[in-house]
């Protein structure tokens, strides 16, 4: 079963890869960085300690 958090991902940045994962400097949880897995760029953010998504317009 999918989290809340995982279905907003779902929403804002679709289909995605990680490829960073470092800790949150606010909540001392996992900050993870998401590239698209075709092009590998880098597409957002996101904390779920913070509730934060963050989509990446290149």
């Amino acid at each position: 079963m999918q989290s809340n958090f995982d279905k907003e991902l779902d929403k804002i940045l679709g289909t995605r890869k990680i490829f960073h994962i470092m800790e949150c400097e606010i909540c001392g949880y996992d900050e993870i960085y998401f590239k698209d897995p075709e092009t590998n760029k880098q597409i957002g953010v996101a904390c779920e300690g913070c509730n934060y998504i963050k989509k990446i317009d290149l």
